[in-house]
Parts: C-alpha cells; sequence; structure tokens
C-alpha cells in the first residue's frame, strides 16, 4: 500500500520523445526521462525506454471509440509527466508538452534528441515481429526521401499554379531531379471525368526532410508561426502560409479579375462589372497571443483567431484548399482540384443580393423531374456561341452558329401567341415544309411584298374574298393551265352580279389559243387569238385564217387566209374576194373583177351620167 499512487511521494519528471509508434494505439510514447535515464543510447537504447501514457484532458472520452485522439507528441518532443509507481519508476504517465527556443541540430545517436535520421534506415523500434511499424499497404515505415508515400511527414516545399499553356518544365512520369527525387506532382482530378481547366496545381515536396527541431527552425520558438501572428512589417507575407496565398491569388484572377455577363453590354467600361476574391493580406492580421493554432506536421493548419479587428476562422490543407472567414464576415473558399458536393435531401439558398459565378470550362446540369426557372422582374439574358434543349422524346430546341432548329417531335405542336409576328431574314432561302394541310386565320389585313412570288399546288388552289380582290404587278402576269382530257373547262371566270373588266392601262391583252409548231404564210402560230392593244384590237383564228382588226383607222375582216375580206374605214367600205371587190366612198361605188354580172327587176332611178358597156 506504501508504493500505491496517492499515498506515496509525487514523483515527477522531465524526458524527450524518442518513439510515439505505440503498437497497441494508445498513444503512449518512448520518453528518455532527465535524471533517470543515461544520455548514452549504447547503453540504453530507445527500445529499451518504457512507454509513457499520455493523460488526456477532461473533454476527451478516453473510452474505445469515443474521445480524441492522444497523438499530439513527436519525436523531439519534451513532455513532463510523473511515475505513477512512484520510485518503481516503471509505469511513466505524462500529462504535457514544453515549449522552448531550439539552439542546435538533432544528433541522432544521441540521447535526448529526435532520433530519426536524414537518410534511407528503419526507426530504431523497427524490429521484426507481429509489432513491427508497418504503412497502410503493409510496408515497413522508412524515413526514404524519394519515396513521399513512406517518409516522415513534412510541409510542402512550395505550391504553384500554372496556366495551362505554360506547362512546368518537369516530368512527372518519374524521377527528373537529381537532388531531390520524385517531388514535384500535379494535382490532377481522381473521378475520371475529363477536365477541361485552365489553370491546375503543382506541389513540390522536400526530398530531404531533417529531424526535429528541423533545420529551417533553429533559433525560433517551438510555437507554431501563425500563433505568433505578424508585427508591423511587410516582410512577414515573405514567407509561409499567407506568402503562398498571395502568390497563387495573382495567378487565378489574373489582372482584371473574373468577368460577369454584364461585361457584354457594357464595353469598354467592363472591368466595374468584374470581381475578385479579398486580397490575403487584407483578411489576415493575427498577432500573439490571440491566434489559437492547431498545425498538423505534414502542414494542415486550423486557426481560431481573436486578434482585434481581424477576428477569423481559417483551415487550411497543406496542398493550398481552405476555408476562411474574415473579420467581416466574409467567407473565401478555394478549392485546388475537384470539389464534390452530394446532399441526400432537398437543398436550399437563399441570395438576397447578387450571385455571380464565372465557369472557364462548361455547365452541365442534369435534372431528373423538371428544371423551373423564375425572374420577377428584370430580363433573363443567355450568351454563347451555341444552345441546346432536348427532350428525352426528341423534341429540342438548338441554336448553334448554322442557325435555329426547333423540333417538336411528330406528335408535338409549336403555338406562337403575341400580340404582333414578325420575321426578318436576310437571304431568300426559306422554306415551310407542311406534309399536312396548313391554314392561315388573319383578322386584319393581309399584306404579302416580295421579291418575286411563286405559288405551287399539287392539288386545286381556291382563293375566296369576302371584299375585293385587286392583283398588281409591275411586270409580265403570266396563267399557264396544264390540263388533262377529258376535262370540259380549264378556266372559268364567273361574275354573277358584277362585270369582268380586263384593263391593261400601257400594254395590251392577249389572248391566245392552240399554238401549233407550224405557222402559215404571216401567221402567228397561234390557232385562236385576241390582241387588245392601245392602237386597236385584233382577232384571228386557225392560224390566221380569219382576222378581224379593229383600230383607229377602222375595222377590217379577213377570212381564208385573206382572199375574203371587208374593210371599213373612214373613206369608204370595201368588200373584196379573191380579184373581185367593191368599193364604197364618198365619189360612188367602184366594182372590180374579170367578169361583173348585174341583175334587177327594175331600175328606178338613175342620176347623173348613165354609160353602158358592151
Amino acid at each position: 500500500m506504501a508504493e500505491y499512487m496517492g499515498k506515496d511521494g509525487f514523483i515527477w519528471w522531465q524526458g524527450v520523445v524518442e518513439d510515439r509508434h505505440d503498437p497497441l494505439f494508445l498513444g503512449r510514447c518512448k520518453v528518455r526521462i532527465l535524471g533517470w535515464h543515461t544520455e548514452d543510447k549504447t547503453d540504453m537504447p530507445t527500445e529499451s525506454l518504457p512507454w509513457a501514457y499520455p493523460v488526456q484532458p477532461i473533454t476527451s472520452a478516453a473510452q474505445t471509440g469515443v474521445g480524441i485522439s492522444p497523438t499530439g507528441p513527436v519525436e523531439g518532443t519534451w513532455v513532463v509527466g510523473f511515475y505513477r509507481d512512484g520510485e518503481q519508476a516503471q509505469e511513466p504517465v505524462f500529462f504535457g508538452t514544453l515549449g522552448g527556443i531550439p539552439q542546435l541540430p538533432a544528433v541522432k545517436n544521441v540521447g535526448f534528441n529526435d532520433p530519426r535520421g536524414d537518410t534511407e534506415e528503419f526507426h530504431p523500434d523497427l524490429r521484426e515481429g507481429p509489432y513491427a511499424k508497418r504503412d497502410a499497404q503493409d510496408n515497413p515505415l522508412v524515413f526514404r526521401p524519394d519515396d513521399l508515400g513512406s517518409n516522415i511527414p513534412y510541409p510542402p516545399k512550395n505550391l504553384s499554379l500554372f496556366n495551362k499553356d505554360k506547362k512546368p518544365d518537369f516530368d512527372t512520369s518519374g524521377p527528373n531531379d537529381t537532388s531531390e527525387k520524385n517531388t514535384k506532382r500535379f494535382l490532377t482530378q481522381s473521378s475520371g471525368i475529363p477536365s477541361t481547366a485552365s489553370i491546375f496545381s503543382v506541389i513540390e515536396e522536400y526530398g530531404t526532410r531533417s529531424t526535429y527541431p528541423r533545420s529551417d527552425d533553429l533559433g525560433k520558438p517551438t510555437t507554431p508561426q501563425s500563433a505568433i501572428g505578424k508585427s508591423a512589417t511587410a516582410a512577414d507575407y515573405s514567407q509561409g502560409i499567407v506568402a503562398q496565398k498571395i502568390a497563387q491569388w495573382g495567378v487565378y484572377t489574373g489582372s482584371s479579375g473574373f468577368e460577369t455577363a454584364l461585361d457584354l453590354d457594357t464595353a469598354p467600361a467592363a472591368s466595374s462589372f468584374s470581381w475578385k476574391d479579398p486580397f490575403p493580406q487584407s483578411i489576415y492580421g493575427a498577432k500573439y497571443p490571440y491566434n489559437h493554432v492547431h498545425q498538423s506536421e505534414s502542414g494542415h493548419l486550423i486557426e481560431v483567431d481573436d486578434t482585434p479587428g481581424k477576428e477569423r476562422l481559417h483551415r487550411y490543407h497543406r496542398t493550398g484548399t481552405f476555408e476562411e472567414i474574415g473579420a467581416l464576415g466574409q467567407k473565401i473558399v478555394k478549392v485546388v482540384n475537384e470539389n464534390f458536393h452530394i446532399g441526400l435531401n432537398n437543398d436550399y439558398t437563399k441570395i438576397f443580393g447578387n450571385k455571380y459565378e464565372s465557369i472557364s470550362g462548361k455547365l452541365d446540369i442534369v435534372a431528373d423531374t423538371g428544371f423551373e426557372f423564375k425572374s420577377k422582374s428584370g430580363s433573363v439574358g443567355m450568351r454563347g456561341t451555341s444552345f441546346s434543349f432536348e427532350a428525352e422524346d426528341g423534341k429540342r430546341i438548338s441554336i448553334t452558329e448554322k442557325g435555329i432548329d426547333i423540333n417538336a417531335g411528330e406528335s408535338g405542336v409549336i403555338t406562337l401567341s403575341g400580340k404582333a409576328l414578325k420575321k426578318t431574314f436576310t437571304e431568300a432561302n426559306d422554306t415551310d415544309t407542311i406534309n399536312g394541310a396548313f391554314t392561315q386565320e388573319i383578322g386584319g389585313i393581309y399584306s404579302l411584298r416580295t421579291g418575286s412570288t411563286s405559288f405551287s399546288s399539287r392539288g386545286g388552289t381556291g382563293i375566296t374574298s369576302g371584299g375585293a380582290l385587286n392583283i398588281l404587278t409591275t411586270g409580265n402576269m403570266t396563267e399557264t393551265i396544264v390540263n388533262v382530257p377529258p376535262a370540259t373547262s380549264a378556266r372559268e371566270t364567273l361574275a354573277v352580279n358584277g362585270d369582268v373588266n380586263f384593263n391593261a392601262a400601257l400594254g395590251s391583252i392577249n389572248l391566245d389559243c392552240g399554238r401549233i409548231p407550224v405557222v402559215s404564210p404571216g401567221g402567228t402560230g397561234l390557232l385562236s387569238s385576241i390582241a387588245v392593244t392601245p392602237s386597236g384590237i385584233s382577232m384571228s383564228a386557225l392560224v390566221a385564217l380569219s382576222t378581224l382588226d379593229i383600230t383607229a383607222s377602222g375595222i377590217e375582216l379577213k377570212a381564208l387566209g385573206g382572199a375574203a375580206s371587208i374593210s371599213v374605214s373612214a373613206t369608204g367600205i370595201t368588200l373584196s374576194y379573191l380579184a373581185s371587190s367593191i368599193e364604197l366612198g364618198p365619189a360612188g361605188i367602184t366594182l372590180t373583177g374579170v367578169l361583173i354580172t348585174s341583175e334587177a327587176s327594175g331600175i328606178n332611178a338613175v342620176k347623173g351620167s348613165l354609160v353602158t358597156l358592151n
């Protein structure tokens, strides 16, 4: 009972962690304790040190599957604790760590130092057997600079962003740097979906990794640099996470930032409608001791910053992906690789201001049960080189550089409704193809104006007018009727209560029937024709065998190709047949012929001279 913890003297100690790879996964560490263990590792190697148990905070349940992992210290960490078995000194327990300002690098073969080396070697506790330390792939844990997966945790040496047209000058397929092997790699997507990103990220790792204290941190407090904060000098931004953010910010934002759709309407003042995320230096302003920091070995960082005027919450991944909330409540999220957002139920977003999205690739949205968009005021604008909407049953609307295609499918209907319909086309290639019936109902005036018009109907054509039907042409008007016998009437014009008028103000009216290839002398090649011209009326039949001409000078009727004729003019009337003729004029009657026979029942009276010819 005298040696029972709490009933004996309290024996506390200080020591240095030399091994944290607990085979029981309890957070135990092998600690070399001042005054109890020698500095000579040949006399007391790390393997012979007892496992020290960590004391967990009251915020951790320290129960199976519950609590906070007790895995804080690393090799080289100074810790303080006590022996729970008193002077027996076989059951060490540690409850805190001690910081400081290291001045000398670790000596791996000397006690009270980080025992790990800078070159390939096994950890002192990596022995064969069931408790041998192995990684996730069941490989022994070694410190191997040319194998990032088997190396000790270390923050990146450098993070870089590259535009797609400025590819880095290193080979990512294998070793290419003689001093630091396999230290540079692309951060590529893992989903397998082809990427069209215009900017890609490259992470450069340290090939040679020093033990604790790291060579770059000699002479500095062991407190994380982010917790120490900044002073008033600008040199504080020359290195560290803030410096990385500043360098990358200039690459992905560019000189003008990200454009909005309004830029296309406001040129040349488009820059006033572009946007950028806040400059990193304007958000950060941590000062000691207000910034509460948790920084991991590989470079992950969590900050709860209470610096007056610069209060922040910051969560940072070693690759440069981060989420930060500034003092004014502004939130900045940057993802250097693929970003996945998956919700198993409804997702609600309400923005009381505007929302701007700038996408260098394409926007692809799939909705299983429909898509609804509503704009309560203002206009809805879309701009691009092409647009396509397609329903699963073949219906689609497509806008490309070739034109606009609207397809309602075999059973769909396209309905256009509005106050007015206006169509403007710059070329003559306008074709309407309708396999069924087509009806236009116009309640007002229908006006058609074209450069030229051609109507073609495979069946009958009917025009019904409730009022007057007027046809005006500045050129010729031609009607061609191709009728198949035994049709009785090729063309009919019926005026039930009015007249049928044919008027040619300055031209002629021609009615032609029966054009034949053989033309008689002086004929027109037409079986029958009527010509109404400003100079008169001309009628002919049977290829001009019979003609009637009515002009200002008189009337002339011919038959049998001119063998018989009647001529009426201001000078008289002439009747002729072959070589015989009768002329009635102011001077009298003239009879001409080879033989003239006059028969009468008597002569009533003869005025003037009477000549008798034998």
